[in-house]
């Protein structure tokens, strides 16, 4: 009898993970525009992300939930090959994008699809008095609570 791999098999049929990303604020609303359609990481999950919800917060001096967007696809790619591919689509400069992945050989680029962007954005004093949120340092698992806060 075959062995099987539990993990594998679940995957599939298994709900994707929603994220919230903290974002430098010119990026964050570029992406709930929809300009922007790549966000780059150094690091950054792929198990059960494709089809999840990346709620989109813009990090200091902002610091308040702007929207979220589909998260389509992630690809690990080496740094050249990402600015190959994705560079027009991420929004930066090359000088940026060299700075940023300065000293690794590979990264990810994260394929956003149907931004929504807050028409009032989530004020992160607010959520974290109920304790729905704490701000991410690059991104965090969505619990249901902050999806519920966001109306998604």
């Amino acid at each position: 009898m075959r062995a099987h791999n539990t993990q594998y098999e679940l995957s599939p049929v298994m709900k994707p993970r929603n994220l919230i990303i903290s974002i430098k604020p010119q990026y964050a609303l570029q992406i709930v525009e929809g300009v922007k359609t790549i966000e780059l990481r150094r690091k950054f999950p792929t198990e059960n992300i494709r089809g999840g919800i990346a709620i989109i917060y813009a990090s200091s001096p902002i610091c308040k939930i702007v929207g979220y967007a589909r998260i389509e696809d992630v690809s690990n790619l080496s740094i050249a090959k990402i600015w190959q591919q994705f560079g027009k689509a991420a929004c930066v400069t090359k000088t940026f994008f060299n700075n940023y992945f300065s000293g690794v050989e590979s990264g990810f680029a994260i394929a956003l699809s149907q931004p929504v962007k807050l028409k009032i954005p989530l004020d992160i004093k607010d959520l974290e008095k109920e304790e729905v949120f704490s701000p991410p340092q690059s991104y965090r698992y969505a619990s249901e609570r902050l999806l519920q806060a966001v109306e998604i």
